[in-house]
């Protein structure tokens, strides 16, 4: 049984949260998101550098193999391909 911790929650560990909050707030960036927020668009983002994904279908197959270790990574829901891709600009 794996006794540390993963290799992504050490890497999220370095990320300043208060920075990563002034920097969604200064630039809007939830804005646009219905549930979805800036951080844990990072994390997804973070994996998927991490372990080589491809694309976004190969991101949301990846996580939703192991969905009980979802929880440790950071993750609040299962992961859809269409919840990771950038939401489209309105006329």
């Amino acid at each position: 049984m794996k006794t540390g911790r993963y290799v992504l929650s050490q890497v999220l560990e370095l990320v300043d949260r208060k920075s990563l909050f002034r920097l969604v707030q200064r630039y809007d960036a939830e804005s646009k998101g219905r549930h979805f927020g800036c951080r844990q668009q990072l994390i997804y983002m973070a994996f998927a550098q991490l372990t080589w994904r491809e694309g976004l279908r190969d991101i949301a197959t990846c996580l939703n193999a192991r969905s009980e270790a979802l929880h440790h990574l950071g993750f609040r829901e299962r992961v859809a391909k269409s919840t990771l891709a950038p939401p489209k600009s309105r006329p």
